[in-house]
């Protein structure tokens, strides 16, 4: 299937100017919340999006060619890690305070809607800074705002969260779920509009859908290992360990860069894990339709319950494009299970013990050959409802009209 044409000159000159604000890598090979940038924000003309942001890694371009402006540089994280348990965020009142270099060229681009898009406080304060007199949308990836609990003395994120949702004429959220929280956090509501990870979807469909790979079965996670994915990957880690110390033909491969494979190694490699490195998301699918099955992993901690509960994960649409089933581990309120679920395309692991999680795997491996068939019904799903053109043609009218209809009102707050 190929992806349906651009939007004509006419309907893409009529898309508000977009001054994006937040703090995620933009890079070509960023992941996550940034990669879900990238990719929303692939088809948008580049005359009519403007970037800012406060990663270090986020280059002057995007890859659509969108011009990209560097906010102020942050603090030392030695600086901040050691402040930010006396005081908070040091981080963040250090960006609202400092001035913003690059006004001139933000008034230049004239915004007619700034689309804030923080996942740290970082990226509340820069959005504060970046307020223009346009109608402003907010898009959280996860509900990490209504569980802020850092001390507020130098930054009260919590409060500037609130005040950032009631200032909104808009929301973006990545789920159901959130976009309801996001309601009862701020007190008001709001158009909402839940949109998460679109995908580049080719001519011709996954290699991987024509048959079940043979030889050792190969368990695969990619991505980053934060707090919110920790435990999930580690239970499916181990459980391989413990299916081939048991006689299976079994590996667990982890594709991760160097920061998240040295921050556990020693566990990795107890656990016999497979070093598969990095891969370019250009070259994801092509990996990934290389192993038998791919993991979705949602924290069962009850500290991230509420991570696990809002976010649907930018991987879980890479994966049903990768022509291979899923594994999704992690508690079954989780939004990435509730998601594939709802679709009936993949294998669960929703109990933490490890005689449940073994019991998932030896599923998996047993359903080898009939891998295809869900694979191919997760494909049918992101082919018809997740591909790259359909995804953003909903999400950029829904920022036009937002731009068309502001109307200020009382509740959207000054900041």
């Amino acid at each position: 299937m190929t992806e349906a044409p651009p939007r004509s000159p006419s309907a893409l000159a009529a898309l508000p100017r977009v001054l994006l604000v937040t703090d995620v890598d933009l890079s070509p090979g960023s992941r996550g919340a940034g990669r879900t940038l990238v990719n929303l924000f692939s088809r948008y003309p580049s005359d009519r999006l403007l970037a800012i942001s406060s990663s270090a890694a986020t280059p002057l371009e995007m890859a659509a060619g969108q011009r990209v402006l560097a906010a102020a540089p942050r603090l030392p994280g030695r600086v901040t890690t050691a402040l930010r348990q006396h005081v908070g965020h040091v981080d963040a009142a250090w960006v609202r305070l400092r001035p913003l270099r690059d006004r001139a060229a933000i008034a230049s681009f004239a915004p007619e809607l700034v689309l804030a898009v923080p996942t740290h406080p970082v990226g509340l304060a820069l959005a504060e800074r970046c307020r223009a007199p346009v109608p402003l949308v907010t898009y959280l990836m996860d509900d990490w705002l209504a569980f802020e609990s850092g001390v507020p003395l130098a930054f009260d994120a919590r409060r500037r969260g609130r005040d950032l949702l009631r200032a909104s004429s808009a929301w973006l959220a990545i789920s159901p779920y959130l976009a309801t929280s996001m309601r009862a956090f701020a007190g008001v509501e709001r158009p909402a509009h839940v949109v998460h990870n679109a995908v580049p979807i080719g001519d011709a469909e996954p290699t991987a859908l024509a048959a079940p790979r043979p030889g050792r079965f190969r368990v695969a996670y990619a991505g980053s290992v934060w707090p919110m994915h920790w435990d999930a990957v580690a239970a499916v880690a181990q459980g391989v360990q413990r299916l081939r110390e048991s006689g299976t033909d079994i590996e667990f491969v982890l594709f991760t860069d160097r920061y998240f494979w040295g921050r556990y190694e020693a566990d990795w490699r107890r656990w016999g894990v497979v070093d598969g490195g990095l891969i370019p998301y250009t070259q994801l699918g092509a990996s990934l339709g290389a192993c038998d099955v791919l993991v979705v992993a949602s924290s069962f901690e009850l500290s991230q319950a509420h991570m696990s509960r809002s976010s649907i994960q930018t991987k879980v649409t890479d994966y049903m494009a990768a022509g291979r089933p899923i594994l999704a581990c992690g508690p079954a309120q989780a939004a990435s299970n509730e998601f594939l679920r709802g679709h009936n395309c993949a294998f669960f692991a929703e109990d933490p013990a490890p005689a449940a999680i073994d019991a998932a795997l030896r599923a998996c491996v047993d359903a080898r050959a009939a891998g295809p068939a869900m694979a191919r019904r997760a494909w049918d799903v992101v082919r018809r409802d997740y591909a790259l053109a359909g995804v953003t043609d909903r999400l950029y009218a829904f920022l036009a009209e937002a731009a068309r209809t502001y109307i200020p009102c009382d509740d959207r707050l000054p900041l």
